[in-house]
């Protein structure tokens, strides 16, 4: 077990963090949006689904 750097990826403006488990975590800036998803389809499509930003922060 170490430390692993987390994985990070950009959907329609929401930051999605994947996180020991694996974990799926979409953020808005600092906040986390929804819960945590098992899968990145499923964090990519709760991402997908809420109002597209312009620019990620």
């Amino acid at each position: 077990m170490g430390w692993k750097t987390p994985k990070i990826e950009y959907v329609n403006g929401y930051k999605i963090v994947e996180v020991e488990g694996p974990t799926f975590k979409v953020y808005d800036g600092d906040r986390q949006l929804g819960d945590d998803f098992p899968y990145p389809g499923e964090a990519a499509a709760y991402a997908t689904s809420l109002p597209k930003r312009d620019h990620p922060r």
